[in-house]
């Protein structure tokens, strides 16, 4: 057994210190305050307060036969009742926690960082999502695949843009997509809930990490949701008269000089 590990992840588990080599001791055998305290060099009412507060907790049993000693409860049972209370707890905290912050919904912007973690508020924003879901997406659907279809179930409509052939195999959503070839460089995410709520998140080109920003400021939302919405009626328009209908679109801007319009 290596007992500094042991050690270490007692006290991440809120075990203090001395809690912890004390109860390592006490799995040997069963030990008296005294004993203990010269088994591991520390002073005795050290010792007997740690003792008290672990009795306390049900970490260690004391002996009632005269001897006045102290037995480690098995890890078996400390272990399992410390699982049911942290999961116990993480539900009452997001409960409440969710509440709270449902309660002071203001209009804030917010960024995140990270590739995982902004998945992960995208779930969670499509997820809660209650009438309509807009996605304009250069990296695919895939890492959304179970929110989409936990939202569609609970009747939300789920509206997906790319420029990008798209797997849709097994996903419940609307698709429209110019079905280019993927290349790597792609970096774009957008995501519109129910006009409130939007994401947006790109790729550094200089470092590649991940970026997004978080806002529900009605402005910002409206012109997300306006972009999205802009991307799929310029591909049925492509669909309907050719790719010309593009340069009769233009109005001579320095940024469609920059050919920074995707066709």
């Amino acid at each position: 057994m290596d007992k500094e590990k042991i050690i270490s992840c007692l006290v991440s588990l809120g075990f203090s210190k001395l809690e912890s080599e004390i109860y390592i001791v006490l799995l040997d055998d069963a030990k008296s305050g005294y004993n203990i305290a010269k088994k591991i060099n520390i002073s005795r009412p050290s010792v007997y307060n740690a003792l008290e507060h672990m009795y306390d907790k049900g970490i260690v049993l004391q002996l009632h036969d005269g001897s006045s000693e102290y037995i480690a409860q098995h890890p078996s049972v400390i272990f399992k009742r410390l699982r049911e209370e942290y999961i116990e707890n993480t539900h009452i905290a997001e409960k409440e926690l969710t509440e709270y912050a449902n309660d002071r919904f203001e209009e804030r912007l917010a960024t995140l960082k990270s590739f995982k973690t902004i998945i992960a508020r995208a779930e969670k924003m499509i997820i809660n999502s209650k009438h309509d879901v807009f996605i304009n997406t250069g990296i695919g659907i895939a890492p959304l695949k179970n929110a989409i279809n936990r939202a569609a179930e609970n009747s939300t409509c789920v509206t997906v843009f790319s420029f990008y052939e798209l797997d849709t195999e097994g996903i419940n959503c609307n698709i429209f997509s110019h079905g280019r070839e993927q290349v790597d460089n792609c970096s774009r995410l957008m995501l519109s809930c129910d006009g409130r709520e939007i994401l947006v998140a790109n790729k550094s080109s200089e470092n590649g990490e991940w970026i997004a920003s978080v806002t529900n400021n009605p402005l910002m939302v409206d012109i997300i949701t306006e972009h999205i919405h802009n991307d799929i009626y310029l591909l049925k328009l492509r669909d309907r008269f050719g790719a010309e209908i593009y340069d009769k679109l233009r109005i001579g801007s320095r940024f469609e000089s920059l050919d920074r319009l995707k066709k």
